[in-house]
């Protein structure tokens, strides 16, 4: 705020001038800045809008399985020098989201947990018996890797959101492995499964493969 001088030119004037105000407090004719007009927030477009959506669909899984993704995309994130989570999020904002803004959702057959140069299991079958999760592939002997890989298993409640892992299981030429949960775990359950297989000397992995959906 200024106080201005009697008898000059502008304190004969009241209101605005540019982006002065001039106005009269306790007898004397003074003058301060106009506030700064507050911008309005640019409008976001439908892609980014779309872009904004499809973080916020993937968001719950990559933090609730970050600990898995940290295996699953080791290889990926020291090939790009960035965290395995954020090589995860970039593959899955490319393929994982189907659907027009704003009706978007998780294509779950497109989901990657892992991702590596390995080959992947093939022909994967999973059955449940007793709060047990049975997994079988075919044999595949023309492979990239070893008949020495170990499975590496995620079973994904989309619901809580939470998971149960297995990640030194089976080896690949036994053609077959299983999870056990308790029934805390298992009852009234809703999972998104996964396996992969992985070099447990070089931490390679191949990329995983998607099971379909479990409610137990």
């Amino acid at each position: 705020m200024a106080i201005l001088q009697e008898g000059t030119v502008l304190t004969g004037i009241r209101g605005k001038i540019g982006t002065v105000v001039i106005y009269r407090w306790k007898d004397k004719v003074c003058a301060r800045s106009k506030p700064a007009t507050a911008h309005k927030k640019a409008k976001r477009s439908v892609l980014q809008q779309a872009q904004a959506n499809k973080m916020k669909l993937l968001s719950p899984i990559l933090n609730a399985t970050a600990k898995f993704l940290k295996i699953g995309f080791k290889q990926r994130a020291l090939e790009r020098n960035i965290t395995a989570n954020n090589a995860a999020k970039s593959i899955n904002l490319l393929n994982a989201i189907k659907g027009e803004f704003p009706e978007q959702e998780i294509n779950w057959e497109a989901i990657l947990v892992s991702d590596g140069e390995l080959t992947k299991p093939e022909n994967v079958k999973v059955t449940i018996t007793s709060k047990t999760f049975h997994f079988t592939w075919d044999e595949n002997k023309n492979i990239i890797g070893s008949q020495n890989d170990r499975a590496i298993i995620l079973l994904y409640d989309s619901v809580q959101p939470h998971f149960h892992a297995s990640y030194s299981g089976a080896r690949r030429s036994e053609l077959k492995d299983s999870i056990s949960l308790s029934s805390y775990q298992f009852k009234g359950k809703t999972f998104e499964v996964f396996i992969a297989f992985k070099d447990v000397m070089s931490d390679q992995v191949s990329r995983s493969v998607y099971c379909g959906r479990f409610k137990t």
